[in-house]
């Protein structure tokens, strides 16, 4: 049976109750909570978050983006410097071409994503 623990009268179970919401508030100091709010915002973008999944699989240039994403390179590229700017992605040049991969805090993400949401 569930006991009702929202503002309790009892002496004994409020002190039990503010204690429990004294490490749950405790908790929500200690975490990251504005730099997971930070990377959730700038994959809310739906092209972005189409690179970070891509990304995931294998390293891509802008050209292959722009023919996978149906979108125009100055906007991949646009979205690629964001995502480089918040330490998503990086990139390297092979001969002429620039390619981009995930960085180590776009890994995790996608990790948790692909964990906790059906990607098909």
């Amino acid at each position: 049976m569930k006991r009702n623990r929202c503002c309790p009268i009892d002496p004994e179970v409020k002190m039990v109750w503010e204690n429990d919401l004294q490490k749950d508030s405790d908790s929500l100091k200690n975490s990251n909570i504005n730099e997971i709010a930070s990377a959730l915002k700038i994959i809310s973008n739906p092209s972005r978050l189409k690179m970070i999944i891509l990304l995931s699989q294998r390293d891509y240039c802008v050209c292959e983006f722009v023919t996978l994403l149906n979108e125009k390179q100055n906007l991949i590229s646009y979205n690629l410097g964001i995502l480089k700017k918040y330490q998503m992605v990086d990139s390297y040049y092979s001969s002429k071409d620039k390619y981009y991969k995930l960085n180590e805090n776009a890994v995790n993400i996608v990790r948790c994503l692909e964990q906790n949401l059906i990607m098909d």
